[in-house]
């Protein structure tokens, strides 16, 4: 098996989104951490100044079969996990005060074998879940309670590795074909635009979009480079292009060059991106210039736990918290005034290899 297949193989069960909600005031503030295994769920209280972690009590807590993707609604209220084995979308409410979830039976069939990513757009009405074995993706409508109700289904030719939702476009990753499925959702109604699949020449793990929608990202793990394009969408017709950005694709300028990116993420202000290095156990920072190229910041990669897989920055935009899948861990990042990384003293140890993450605000 080579390089990106592992990768890609690796990548079924990572990424995820991150929610909003409010939790604690003053300086005890603190939000909430999500983590998903194949043990059950893991919860840890963050504080909002420190950064320091403590664990929810009672944890893991155990829903479906394999949970993998989580997605948190808007509110912060409700909780939203793909139970990977048993094809089957948990719903989840958390308690305001302990932070403790716990789940509301029944589960909803997922729509398709193997339900892996899962995405929610910025209203929380659209629930997008990634189904691995039967290479498709579904979209459900979000009741106010969290119900989920099927509203269409769209085939991606491979098994879906990543979900990106921004400016009413659904960015769909797939390695196994190198390409990138997009489609236009309207009310849970997929339909894929006109020039969608794109293919990715050097290859691709798994997409990031600005909440724009102007700039689509691709880490490269085979070529150790991220792919930039700029997105032009014409929805009168439903048509899209995408067109590289100049000096794509980009590789870090500042000493030796990271092995395997596999995931990025973009700040809140998309003025800059960091990516995890699967091969080389580190971080990756770079500056988005305003036709959205990538410059290397100064400092170079910052080192984490063995295998990172996926990253989510806090509501805060004071820490970026890293999935180690090889070491099982969470390393959290500072980011400083500056926007680069510093190291912090909290590492999060968890029993079975890290899933997917969300935070709370």
């Amino acid at each position: 098996m080579n390089l990106q297949q592992t990768v890609s193989a690796l990548l079924m069960s990572l990424l995820t989104a991150v929610g909003l909600c409010s939790c604690g005031s003053s300086s005890n503030a603190s939000h909430l951490l999500y983590v998903t295994t194949g043990q059950g769920i893991y919860g840890f209280r963050i504080n909002n100044k420190s950064g320091d972690s403590t664990p929810l009590p009672s944890a893991p807590f155990v829903i479906g079969n394999a949970p993998a993707g989580i997605a948190l609604s808007p509110s912060g209220q409700l909780v939203f996990v793909a139970n990977e084995d048993d094809n089957t979308i948990s719903l989840l409410k958390i308690d305001p005060v302990s932070g403790i979830p716990s789940e509301i039976l029944p589960r909803t069939p997922s729509g398709g074998f193997a339900p892996n990513q899962i995405a929610l757009d910025p209203t929380g009405s659209t629930l997008f879940v990634a189904n691995q074995l039967s290479n498709d993706v579904t979209a459900f409508s979000v009741s106010s309670s969290g119900a989920l109700s099927l509203v269409s289904t769209a085939p991606v030719g491979s098994q879906p590795s990543g979900l990106a939702f921004a400016n009413g476009l659904l960015f769909v990753a797939v390695p196994n074909f190198s390409r990138v499925y997009v489609f236009s959702a309207n009310s849970g109604t997929l339909t894929a635009v006109n020039g969608s699949p794109f293919v990715v020449s050097n290859g691709l793990a798994s997409v990031t979009v600005d909440s724009s929608a102007k700039f689509l990202y691709v880490p490269n793990p085979a070529t150790n480079t991220i792919s930039a394009f700029s997105i032009q969408f014409t929805a009168s017709n439903n048509t899209m292009t995408l067109t590289a950005v100049p000096g794509s694709p980009f590789a870090p300028t500042n000493g030796t060059i990271p092995v395997a990116p596999v995931a990025a993420v973009l700040d809140a202000a998309a003025t800059h991106l960091y990516v995890t290095n699967f091969g080389s156990s580190s971080v990756s920072q770079f500056s988005v210039g305003t036709d959205g190229s990538l410059t290397s910041l100064t400092p170079p990669p910052v080192t984490v736990g063995s295998n990172p897989g996926f990253l989510v920055i806090d509501p805060t935009q004071k820490h970026i918290f890293v999935a180690n899948v090889g070491s099982r861990t969470i390393t959290e990042l500072s980011i400083k005034s500056d926007a680069t990384l510093g190291t912090t003293s909290t590492t999060i140890t968890v029993p079975s290899v890290p899933q997917a993450l969300t935070l709370t605000k």
